[in-house]
């Protein structure tokens, strides 16, 4: 039997209930070249990290508190592993640069303050329910009022999805951005049969 009572208290604690609906909607579609970003992928493949989701020293106690309720019900290295760039100065200037200047006034943030990351999630993986820390964001910046957009980078493909709380993100074109508010719970997930390569930016908007 599936015991989630701990991640449910967990939810119920901060008052999270999928009764109550939460818009969200598309912000805008960034002008991006998605075969770029697949490229930069492949060819960067060996300098990527590799990660799956658990706790870790380095993140705060909520963002742990929450890996360990998604572990304790069966989220292991065998289903959560991410390979991702950007945590890298290097790597993070080359995608902004991808992204380019016209996208970040799109966006309404500073290039020179913001901390991007190409994802890549193959088939059979997902990250849990989670609510951001933005800890990479703060290491590098300092806390401020971020915002975190997630933007589509592959075309939409059988199992590509993105819950935030009650809304089932799918069906995006290459460049579709959203809002994810800070505080708000969301998952993505991978149970098609292509790989799902998504960007998040985050950043403080003027």
């Amino acid at each position: 039997m599936l015991d989630n009572q701990y991640f449910k208290k967990y939810l119920d604690d901060r008052n999270v209930d999928l009764k109550q609906h939460l818009a969200i909607e598309k912000l805008c579609t960034l002008d991006i070249n998605p075969k770029e970003f697949e490229n930069f992928a492949e060819i960067h493949r060996k300098e990527a990290t590799v990660k799956w989701y658990h706790p870790r020293p380095f993140l705060n106690s909520e963002t742990n508190q929450q890996a360990i309720n998604a572990n304790w019900i069966g989220y292991n290295e065998h289903n959560t592993t991410e390979s991702n760039w950007g945590l890298d100065e290097i790597h993070n200037n080359v995608l902004k640069g991808m992204v380019g200047g016209k996208n970040f006034k799109t966006l309404g943030i500073d290039p020179d303050k913001s901390l991007l990351r190409l994802l890549e999630y193959m088939p059979g993986h997902s990250l849990p329910l989670h609510c951001d820390g933005f800890e990479g964001f703060k290491r590098l910046y300092g806390d401020g009022e971020a915002t975190r957009f997630f933007v589509a980078i592959s075309d939409w493909d059988w199992g590509h999805v993105l819950q935030v709380h009650d809304n089932i993100i799918s069906n995006w074109k290459p460049g579709d951005t959203y809002i994810v508010p800070a505080g708000v719970f969301h998952a993505s997930a991978n149970f098609g049969i292509a790989p799902k390569y998504t960007l998040t930016v985050t950043g403080v908007r003027k």
